[in-house]
């Protein structure tokens, strides 16, 4: 192993607000000692972003650093629309084969098609794999045996201790892994969680652990009476989030931090493995999310937004002391993408990373001035201090001030004082998706869909609920 080459952990846990952690000290009281300590030894960036805030779009900008907007990839996809990867191309694709290391991924990779590697040496796979190991151990059909789906949100606890439940699991085959590894080459350990993506099912203790915390309410913003985008109310209306009693929603919120720490507290077992191995300090690790969760913030739950509890991400670097000298952008306010990971790995390991790619390794000064982020309902510019939203049904217009406004309370887009702001993050946005070929935009304007809210239909759909069989990945 070159002593230019790390070793190289990227954990990715899933449905991860970036607000939610320990460190901030704010309104959420989650507990998060090991990440506190990582953030401590590394750089915490505040300004984490998904470009494009849906799990399967960031799976592939993960392993490419291509944005959505860049692969047209802005949706959960299925065989016909999955994008093409090489994963001769790919983060682990390149790492195996010009850089020499050992690559391996654990968890929900969230795949088209499921068994996948693009570019893997190797994939232990959640819910696959792990179904087979609970079936061995005699606790077949315990996982979501509550009988809540992967979509649902309303609180709930596992059927199984925690010694079964997936995060354990996870960290098990994690340490497996260090255990087996060949010690002469580097390995690049790639770790995704299912958790705190709903349900919100955390195994005991962890079910019980907030229940002494006050749970803070969700957060309203000044522009949820007059202004409230239409896509926002037919996911409400759908996923009928208003018939959540408050105290529903505070148990729910009091569950997600449960998975939070239970995800910390085992990440604690990885780094004292690490320690054990004598090769902490060789290994580069990265902590961030695919994207944020509402948890009833502005009356909705999950993500497809670019408002700060669904597109902010946590975000935290820790570096080998190799790399710290050179680290040029340890401005924890620089915002970030989780597209910058991918060449910053690269980078690490010796290899150029792909210019075309919207992503830009963070071993290198930043020639940044904006981010941008496109889903099919929505749109994102941010940069100057502010964020600009696009909604397309409706066209709805925010903009918020990124520094002074966290949660997105006070929507500034009808303010005389911040017109030319907004008028320049707007001509930007334009630009960028006209540029990425977005059909948000046509003839140099942004498109306009006329609101059409059946609210007898979306009560008798039923998109949260997501049972049925769970070998193949079809419980999702």
């Amino acid at each position: 192993m070159s002593s230019q080459q790390p070793n190289m952990i990227y954990i990715v846990a899933d449905q991860w607000r970036g607000d939610c952690l320990g460190i901030y000290k704010n309104h959420h009281p989650v507990m998060t000692p090991h990440l506190n300590q990582l953030a401590c030894e590394g750089v915490n960036y505040r300004h984490g972003y998904a470009d494009c805030p849906i799990c399967m779009p960031q799976r592939a900008t993960m392993l490419t650093g291509k944005t959505g907007s860049q692969t047209r990839c802005i949706t959960n996809f299925d065989t016909n629309s999955a994008p093409e990867i090489d994963p001769s191309r790919t983060l682990p694709g390149r790492l195996t084969k010009e850089a020499g290391y050992q690559t391996k991924a654990i968890g929900k990779m969230h795949f088209v098609p499921q068994r996948a590697r693009h570019g893997f040496e190797h994939v232990t796979l959640h819910p696959d794999d792990y179904l087979w190991w609970l079936e061995e151990q005699g606790q077949g059909g315990s996982f979501r045996g509550h009988g809540l789906g992967g979509n649902e949100v309303y609180p709930t606890e596992a059927v199984t201790d925690q010694r079964y439940y997936h995060t354990t699991w996870i960290i098990d085959q994690a340490i497996r892994f260090l255990e087996q590894r060949d010690p002469a080459n580097p390995f690049f350990l790639y770790i995704i969680f299912e958790a705190p993506h709903s349900p919100f099912d955390p195994p005991p203790p962890y079910d019980r652990m907030y229940d002494n915390f006050t749970i803070p309410a969700p957060v309203e913003g000044n522009w949820r009476e007059n202004d409230y985008p239409a896509s926002f109310e037919a996911k409400r209306i759908g996923g009928k989030y208003d018939y959540m009693q408050p105290e529903a929603i505070a148990e729910a919120r009091r569950r997600y931090y449960g998975q939070m720490s239970h995800i910390d507290y085992q990440l604690g077992r990885l780094f004292g493995s690490l320690r054990s191995h004598g090769i902490d300090d060789q290994t580069a690790i990265a902590f961030t999310s695919d994207h944020g969760e509402c948890l009833g913030d502005h009356g909705i739950f999950a993500k497809h937004n670019f408002l700060e509890s669904a597109a902010r991400v946590p975000f935290i670097l820790r570096l080998p002391p190799q790399f710290r000298e050179q680290y040029q952008t340890a401005q924890a306010d620089t915002p970030v993408l989780t597209a910058d990971l991918c060449p910053t790995f690269l980078n690490m390991a010796g290899l150029t990373p792909d210019r075309t790619t919207e992503g830009q390794s963070l071993l290198q000064a930043s020639q940044r001035e904006f981010i941008f982020g496109e889903t099919p309902e929505s749109a994102m510019i941010l940069g100057r201090g502010y964020k600009f939203i696009y909604y397309i049904a409706g066209g709805n217009e925010q903009l918020f001030n990124i520094h002074q406004d966290s949660d997105d309370r006070e929507n500034l887009a009808h303010s005389a004082d911040f017109a030319s702001i907004q008028a320049e993050l707007k001509a930007k946005l334009i630009d960028y998706l006209t540029h990425n070929k977005s059909p948000m935009v046509k003839d140099g304007a942004l498109v306009n869909q006329p609101v059409n809210i059946d609210t007898d239909w979306l009560r008798r759909m039923n998109p949260c609920a997501c049972r049925g069989p769970m070998h193949g990945g079809d419980g999702y």
